[in-house]
């Protein structure tokens, strides 16, 4: 067990942050946590807490002497979770518990609520920040929940959306007043973008087919993501230009499916699958425009790497896609579900190259003004800041 820290005095040491999330995999929450641990080391003192799935990023973050703890929950409601991110909130003695996403929350919320109410707990808890990602589709809420909302959400010292349709979704469906959500939206760093090789010799190190017109999609293979719609999408676009190839960026549960569906469809040998992938900038290289077609979006940072790769996108019209993607500047957007409206929006496109650069220019552009990783990270460090100097952070 770790020496407990003195948190008498946090502008002397580190400020403490345990991060509550549901996996270590590859994905947006994960990867910002991952990142200011390592940006932010000698400032932040990091740990994770994982409760229903490890992945890549937890021996990673051990190789960085990052503490990871991982709870095991089981389905349905599982009270005992409160007591093991109590027992990691003793031994790290964090300054703020950060939770990503609502399970995390809700969890988090009632471990803090708990500790209030045992001898001594209050002197013992820290500040929580509720950072909410994105939502399920469809985005049902039990009435039930609403009113464990009016117990938990106050508990929350901060709460943040990563873009306005999430904020919204936390109104309507969580009951919680607006004033008391900030804003942070998702940021990248387009330094990774730069000097990328060209689209041949990208395309050859990826094992594609190095001329024609290559569009990409990132994104894991999973029902909310509707790749069966990009497939129906892209079938439209091979009628019309014959050499046109897809790459796919990701695996997961519905891969099998989806490539049942492309043989169904008769564009078996158009279709590449590239699986999970370490180097998205380079599949970025790779391609003519990026496919997005979602059911519900949040704030893609997918979507913002292809921005900052220069690529011009094609999406749905959901969630917070429209807040990324300024419909016919940085990319075209169609209704979800759209085969043809966006298989139009493709070969409009892809016919089109000085639209292309143009679109691709004005996404990076937009990257640089409005969605800066170092500009998200410097905010939650401030937030953090805040936090740690709070009275009941450690209060009496």
């Amino acid at each position: 067990m770790t020496t407990r820290h003195d948190n008498s005095s946090t502008e002397s040491r580190p400020l403490r942050v345990l991060h509550v999330l549901h996996t270590l995999m590859r994905a947006g929450a994960e990867q910002l946590m991952v990142e200011m641990a390592v940006g932010y080391r000698g400032r932040l003192a990091t740990a994770a807490l994982c409760l229903d799935q490890l992945g890549p990023l937890a021996d990673e973050l051990r190789a960085m002497d990052v503490p990871v703890y991982f709870t095991r929950r089981g389905p349905g409601m599982e009270l005992g979770q409160t007591a093991k991110i109590r027992d990691a909130i003793a031994e790290f003695a964090p300054d703020v518990l950060h939770c990503h996403q609502y399970t995390p929350f809700f969890y988090g919320s009632l471990t803090r609520l708990r500790m209030g109410l045992s001898p001594g707990g209050r002197r013992r808890r820290p500040a929580l920040l509720f950072t909410e990602h994105g939502r399920h589709y469809p985005d049902l809420v039990s009435g039930k929940r609403r009113l464990m909302n009016k117990v938990l959400v106050p508990q929350a010292a901060h709460i943040t959306a990563v873009c306005e349709f999430t904020r919204q979704r936390l109104v309507e469906k969580e009951g919680i007043a607006a004033d008391r959500i900030e804003v942070v939206y998702n940021g990248v760093d387009p330094s990774r973008f730069e000097g990328l090789p060209s689209p041949a010799a990208a395309r050859a190190s990826l094992g594609l087919p190095t001329a024609g017109p290559l569009v990409v999609q990132v994104g894991t293979l999973r029902g909310v993501k509707d790749h069966p719609t990009a497939l129906r999408a892209f079938a439209r676009v091979v009628r019309e230009l014959p050499a046109a190839r897809i790459a796919f960026a990701g695996d997961g549960p519905d891969q099998a499916a989806c490539r049942a569906l492309s043989a169904e469809l008769g564009i078996e040998s158009s279709v590449h699958w590239l699986g999970s992938r370490s180097d998205v900038p380079n599949v970025l290289a790779a391609g003519d425009v990026m496919l997005m077609t979602s059911l519900s979006e949040a704030h893609s940072v997918s979507l913002l790497e292809a921005m900052a790769a220069g690529l011009p996108v094609v999406a749905t019209a959901v969630g917070g896609i429209p807040e990324t993607v300024a419909d016919g500047e940085t990319g075209l957007l169609a209704p979800r579900g759209d085969d043809a409206g966006l298989a139009a929006h493709l070969v409009t496109l892809l016919r089109d190259d000085t639209r292309r650069r143009r679109m691709g220019q004005a996404g990076l552009t937009k990257v640089h003004d409005q969605f800066l990783r170092s500009r998200m990270h410097e905010r939650y460090y401030k937030i953090y800041q805040h936090l740690s100097r709070r009275e009941n952070t450690y209060g009496t």
